[in-house]
């Protein structure tokens, strides 16, 4: 909120055009394995399990990246200068749920009671985010790539690219520290 005030009076004071928009939860290929996502893909692909945080419970809304570029471009092309405009979907899923959807999708059903592990809770994690897109799909915009398929696209790329981060090993930990002021995010591959 703090920034979008911040870029609201650089409109009123400098007359620049600003649109604001606001998204969560994208999902998709190239994501740092310490989003929950690539890291649940990553550790499965390690035989690993899923370290799911509290009871798993907390809900989120996810969005396939490429639903969010299109709406990024639909915003640009179509958007009124300085408004505001929510990308989600309604797609919302439960960190237990994810668990279990991507231990489907990689097919390893069979393994599953073995695949999932309850750890210690975030010290602030937020039972659920929710996000109202009504202005955005005025614009005629909507999302396009159903939950599944964008598991299975994203789960092929990081099947190709596991090893492409420094310090995986802590990206992949249940609780992440990262303690040199670096977050590791620095990529291999091009």
């Amino acid at each position: 909120m703090a920034a979008e005030a911040l870029v609201k009076s650089y409109a009123k004071s400098f007359k620049i055009p600003i649109i604001i928009t606001r998204g969560n939860n994208v999902y998709g290929p190239r994501q740092y394995p310490e989003k929950l996502i690539p890291k649940f893909i990553c550790r499965l692909l390690r035989k690993d399990t899923c370290c799911i945080h509290g009871d798993g419970n907390n809900l989120r809304n996810y969005l396939y990246v490429d639903d969010v570029v299109e709406a990024f471009d639909i915003i640009f092309h179509k958007g009124e200068i300085g408004s505001v405009y929510n990308i989600g979907t309604s797609i919302v899923k439960s960190n237990l749920e994810v668990a279990k959807d991507l231990i489907q999708v990689m097919e390893l059903e069979n393994q599953e009671n073995k695949l999932i592990e309850f750890v210690e809770d975030r010290a602030f994690n937020d039972f659920r985010y929710n996000i109202d897109s009504t202005r955005l799909e005025e614009l005629g915009w909507k999302p396009r790539i159903e939950w599944k398929d964008g598991l299975k696209r994203t789960v092929v790329w990081y099947r190709s690219h596991l090893n492409s981060w420094a310090r995986l090993e802590e990206a992949l930990k249940p609780h992440p520290k990262f303690n040199n002021g670096s977050n590791g995010m620095s990529f291999k591959i091009l």
